[in-house]
């Protein structure tokens, strides 16, 4: 797993930054629900990458990120509830 999250978050990011650059120019709801997925994503693989490197000083920078995770996977749920 610390393999596959070390080789993908940075795809996700780079798909973000891609993204935040394109909601600068086009308004769309779309975009904004992928930029929130994107940010979802690589921080959940950063914080399994943290947990498999086993730094007892790093616990509490994981429990940042989840919380920084949920609060934008429930930002994600409100705009798809919004488009239907």
């Amino acid at each position: 797993m610390k393999v596959l999250s070390s080789r993908t978050w940075p795809v996700f990011a780079f798909i973000g930054i891609v993204v935040l650059i394109t909601s600068f120019f086009t308004e769309s709801i779309w975009l904004d629900i992928a930029f929130n997925l994107s940010v979802v994503i690589t921080f959940t693989f950063v914080a399994i990458e943290m947990f498999y490197e086993d730094q007892k000083s790093r616990r509490w920078q994981v429990i940042i990120i989840g919380f920084c995770v949920l609060v934008f996977l429930i930002d994600t749920i409100l705009e798809l509830i919004s488009l239907f």
